[in-house]
């Protein structure tokens, strides 16, 4: 399921975006309220019937975005509506929403969502992995001029500059892989200390962190958004590396260099002799937009008392489209290194000198490091 047309569509694989959209993201609501029905059930703070009347509300319930998203303007946030539908459905209301604010819902929603994107773009990374792997292998003896700040500088080897795009790939997905397994429940109630499942509220918490495959600690994070930013800045990361890579080869596929070109390059609407790296640039305008959405999540730190006052209606949107984004550039990047044309014979045309120096050797160490 896409969200829109450019961000999603555009780029490729929407397997990450469906994970984004606003119907997975209150279709994980409705999951958190299940799971914390039957956590509280198997601790013995609600009946076992009162856990199958909350079952039988979130069955009834037909999910209509629209509707949510109108109901939701009265109290802010959409669990406040959604809540009061099911306690309506539900035959007693004991069993839904049990000792939980509208916080737990939300912030545990973005987290299922957010694992779920995760683990459809490290499938996206892996073929990036791939293929900056092979460049690097099958040129690791290819003569190249460097470049430094503009200027042509001493030879190099494309196989350690493709290396080299290979570990920043590989590092940044695997700390963004980390921060996701990280991600906690959140499950705290309406001030942070389990006031109304006490005594069996810590108990609840990690039942229900445990049933829906999430992090039991920190145990209250309702004003320390580190879990989400963390998060945020990694996938951020990841979109800085694709980036990096996609201005590389714009600038070494430009008509004065030739060095790449893209296999499938894009056209022109008025020009028709243009063979544009589109993919890299795609990549490159996707990746663009993140610092700034990074900006936005380091601001929602600075939260109040113990709700965020905006700061936390901040994040959902902007952490969603982060990952968005970023699965966008990925989508593009791996587009632009798919059959990448690398003209070995324009690049020794260039070469001032014949010393790569320990090129090849790096490269053969980077690649052993990245396999590990």
């Amino acid at each position: 399921m896409s969200r829109n047309t450019y961000s999603d569509v555009a780029s490729g694989e929407v397997a990450v975006h469906g994970h984004l959209s606003d119907h997975a993201f209150l279709s994980a609501i409705l999951e958190f309220e299940g799971a914390l029905a039957d956590a509280a059930a198997e601790t013995g703070h609600i009946t076992p019937e009162a856990a199958r009347d909350a079952h039988a509300a979130l069955d009834s319930f037909e999910l209509d975005v629209e509707t949510v998203a109108a109901a939701s303007a009265a109290g802010g946030n959409p669990t406040i509506p959604i809540v009061a539908e099911l306690k309506k459905r539900a035959g007693s209301p004991a069993g839904v929403h049990v000792g939980a604010t509208s916080q737990d819902a939300i912030d545990t929603a973005l987290v299922l969502c957010l694992r779920r994107a995760g683990r459809a773009l490290d499938g996206l990374l892996d073929e990036v992995e791939a293929l900056l792997t092979q460049l690097a292998t099958t040129h690791r003896d290819t003569p190249v001029m460097g470049r430094t700040l503009g200027q042509q500088a001493l030879p190099t080897t494309f196989g350690v500059i493709a290396a080299g795009w290979l570990e920043a790939v590989r590092t940044s997905a695997r700390h963004l892989g980390d921060t996701l397994e990280a991600l906690p429940v959140q499950y705290a109630g309406a001030t942070g200390n389990l006031a109304d499942t006490h005594p069996f509220g810590i108990e609840i918490h990690d039942r229900l962190a445990a049933d829906l495959g999430l992090a039991s600690r920190p145990l209250v994070w309702h004003t320390n958004r580190l879990p989400l930013v963390s998060v945020g800045l990694a996938a951020a990361q990841v979109a800085g590396a694709a980036r990096k890579i996609a201005g590389d080869i714009i600038a070494s596929s430009a008509t004065e260099i030739a060095e790449l070109a893209e296999a499938t390059p894009g056209g022109s609407s008025s020009m028709p002799h243009k063979a544009n790296p589109a993919s890299a640039v795609a990549c490159d305008g996707y990746a663009r937009r993140t610092p700034g959405l990074a900006a936005t999540l380091l601001d929602t730190l600075d939260c109040r008392w113990q709700r965020g006052t905006g700061s936390w209606h901040a994040e959902w949107q902007t952490i969603r489209e982060m990952f968005a984004t970023t699965a966008s550039a990925v989508n593009r990047l791996h587009a632009s290194l798919d059959g990448l044309r690398v003209h070995t014979e324009t690049m020794a045309q260039r070469l001032t000198g014949d010393n790569t120096g320990h090129a090849a050797e790096i490269t053969d160490l980077i690649l052993e490091g990245v396999s590990q």
